[in-house]
C-alpha cells in the first residue's frame, strides 16, 4: 500500500513540476537594454519617456530615454508584475 501512495506521490508532484510557470524575467526580454555597470540598472526599450530627446550640446546627439525595468514592473499601466508585454529573446 505505501508503495502506490508513494508512486501516486511521485507522478502527481512530476505532473506538478512541469506545470511550474516560469516566471518572465526583463534579462530575458528583448526590450531589456543592459547598463554597461550592472543589470540591475537595466533600461526597457518599449517605455520611452515622454519628451526623451536629450541634446548633448557638445556632441549634437539626440538619444532616447528609457524607463528602468524596475519601474516598468512596478507599473500596472506598463509591464506591471507580470510582464504583459514580455517578448523572449530570439
Amino acid at each position: 500500500m505505501n508503495y502506490i501512495t508513494l508512486i501516486t506521490y511521485s507522478i502527481l508532484l512530476t505532473i506538478n513540476s512541469l506545470t511550474h510557470i516560469k516566471p518572465n524575467l526583463c534579462i530575458n526580454c528583448k526590450y531589456f537594454i543592459p547598463d554597461i555597470h550592472s543589470d540591475k540598472f537595466g533600461k526597457c526599450s518599449l517605455f520611452p519617456k515622454k519628451d526623451s530627446k536629450i541634446t548633448f550640446l557638445v556632441s549634437g546627439i539626440y538619444e532616447d530615454e528609457y524607463y528602468f525595468c524596475s519601474t516598468s514592473r512596478n507599473v500596472n499601466e506598463m509591464c506591471g508584475e507580470e510582464g504583459k508585454y514580455y517578448k523572449e529573446k530570439e
